[in-house]
């Protein structure tokens, strides 16, 4: 926990997650489409919310992406002069949506990713999945607290011992 965590670093580490989000809606096509034609007005409520963040996720699902991925690394993971709390959640949605990224793509080779029960499930599971860990991460750099995901945790924590 962190407590001593300021305003600016609490927002910048919430902006660190617009990442993943661009990774896991990029899973959700089965379930944007299931929205589409069971419960539009739901659709709607979502694009309103994600309104705000479509220049960022336009930025990200496009090759400026690996851009920021690279600036984001060079100079902040490893500035020690920036707060821990920023550098620890950047380097955990570059994680996460790398996790994502490289899930989706492994499906895409495999050829799981089709309109069959198998690759919209697993389509399925990728996006809720991904946005249940972004809005968990999040909401805990808005209250100021270290966003604990077993495993992607450990490892951004053994990556920054500083």
């Amino acid at each position: 926990m962190n407590a001593s965590a300021s305003p600016l670093d609490r927002a910048f580490s919430a902006l660190a997650y617009v990442m993943p989000l661009a990774s896991a809606l990029d899973a959700g096509s089965y379930f944007f489409r299931f929205l589409a034609s069971q419960a539009p007005p739901l659709l709607n409520i979502i694009r309103l919310i994600l309104l705000p963040l479509e220049p960022l996720i336009a930025i990200e699902n496009s090759i400026w992406g690996l851009g920021v991925f690279i600036l984001l690394f060079l100079f902040v993971i490893r500035n020690e002069k920036i707060s821990r709390f920023i550098r620890f959640n950047v380097l955990q949605a570059i994680l996460v949506s790398f996790v994502i990224s490289i899930t989706l793509l492994v499906l895409g080779l495999l050829q799981l990713t089709g309109d069959n029960l198998i690759g919209e499930t697993l389509s399925n599971v990728m996006f809720l999945g991904g946005m249940a860990i972004v809005i968990y991460s999040v909401a805990q750099s808005v209250l100021g607290r270290y966003a604990e995901i077993p495993t992607i945790s450990d490892a951004v924590n053994m990556q920054m011992p500083y």
